[in-house]
């Protein structure tokens, strides 16, 4: 991975969650928590595909973005 800090956040970020959480990637099929921290520490490539989506959510978040986007969706309800 080129950037470490990069990864350390989308670490941190996996940490919180619950141990029991399940997460569907793709073609990765699914994934634990435990097992989605392991990918992103070895770097193996769902690992790069786990930082890349984490990224891309914050970028979201960042450009406020995701919360228009949540509160259009829950104007519609």
């Amino acid at each position: 991975m080129k950037d470490e800090s990069v990864k350390e956040l989308v670490l941190a970020r996996l940490e919180v969650l619950p141990p029991d959480v399940n997460v569907s990637i793709g073609s990765f099929g699914q994934l634990s928590r435990d097992e989605m921290i392991a990918h992103v520490t070895k770097g193996a490539a769902v690992g790069e595909k786990i930082t890349e989506i984490e990224m891309e959510f914050l970028r979201q978040i960042k450009s406020g973005r995701f919360y228009e986007e949540l509160a259009s969706n829950q104007a519609a309800v």
